[in-house]
């Protein structure tokens, strides 16, 4: 992804917005805002997502749904967090 601000900064020192450059910019917001839903909608999950262990922290018979689940919100996560690819901020985050 291209670093929007900086082409918008330039843009506005240099008073040359061009419409290409601001249909950039909308098309890089919403992208931005679809992947912020996607990521709410993981977090919510979770959240209301109850623990499989019983109050003796032995596993449920909802530990493998509760896996399932988790997993799947975990590789989704990671999808749309880039973390297949390089970007601003896993750039310098260590290999595990």
């Amino acid at each position: 992804m291209t670093d929007i601000l900086q082409k918008l900064q330039s843009a506005i020192e240099s008073q040359s917005a061009e419409t290409e450059l601001l249909q950039e910019a909308l098309q890089e917001i919403r992208e931005l805002r679809e992947q912020r839903d996607a990521l709410e909608e993981i977090l919510i999950l979770l959240a209301r997502t109850k623990l499989p262990w019983d109050d003796e922290e032995d596993p449920a018979e909802t530990l493998p749904h509760f896996k399932e689940r988790y997993l799947n919100a975990m590789h989704e996560a990671s999808r749309l967090l880039g973390l297949d690819v390089r970007s601003t901020i896993t750039r310098t985050e260590p290999k595990t």
